[in-house]
């Protein structure tokens, strides 16, 4: 793959250490991510957790979490022609939301800079934001763990019931939060197309306007 100049820089900069953690929060607090520095290891913890919970390889989750926002390291501006130049598809709301195309851009540096090959981890990276049609348990605990650390401060106003959702069942969990994020109060800035075949998977009507 030719890589943009802006990733070839950042793999010159930002060597491959030992310690993963360790590396991704010397990489955000280069670029004054400090919200995403903090919000990342809670989601690691929690999706650690929720994969012993629920019989899911603890070591995948933690990876994909710890990975799962680098890609936000560029600006919004960048994010688009970036992926133009890499050969990634870009969909119209993405474009009109380019914050949407961190996850893809995270799957690239979890790749060239860390070395992951694993589908499923590279996967749970690339859907962590939307989920999809056919997720795994593994794209599921990095969804929720995601949503339930949210990065807007505080707890979010779902945490309870989607709490209790998962002392059901992982499967339970997945379906309220997608059932939520289906309502206005939501508050999305545009459905993505991945999280609109989420909402077919299981069955779920958005609300008028985010079909």
């Amino acid at each position: 793959m030719n890589l943009p100049h802006e990733i070839q820089s950042l793999l010159s900069a930002f060597s491959k250490a030992q310690d993963l953690a360790g590396d991704v929060d010397h990489l955000l607090a280069a670029f004054g991510r400090e919200i995403t520095r903090e919000h990342v290891p809670r989601v690691t913890r929690l999706a650690e957790k929720l994969a012993l919970q629920f019989g899911v390889d603890v070591q995948a989750a933690r990876t994909a979490a710890l990975l799962h926002d680098i890609g936000g390291v560029f600006r919004y501006d960048q994010m688009v022609p970036l992926c133009e130049a890499l050969g990634l598809p870009v969909e119209p709301e993405e474009r009109r939301v380019p914050m949407l195309l961190h996850a893809k851009l995270s799957v690239v540096l979890a790749r060239e800079w860390q070395g992951i090959t694993s589908p499923e981890v590279l996967q749970a990276i690339r859907y962590h934001t939307t989920l999809h049609g056919q997720s795994t348990a593994l794209d599921q605990v990095v969804f929720l763990a995601d949503k339930l650390e949210w990065d807007q401060g505080g707890q979010p106003p779902y945490f309870a019931a989607l709490s209790a959702a998962l002392n059901e069942s992982l499967e339970t969990g997945t379906r309220w939060m997608l059932s939520w994020m289906a309502l206005p109060e939501a508050k999305l800035l545009i459905p993505h197309p991945d999280l609109r075949e989420a909402w077919r998977s299981y069955g779920i009507a958005p609300a008028h306007g985010m079909q």
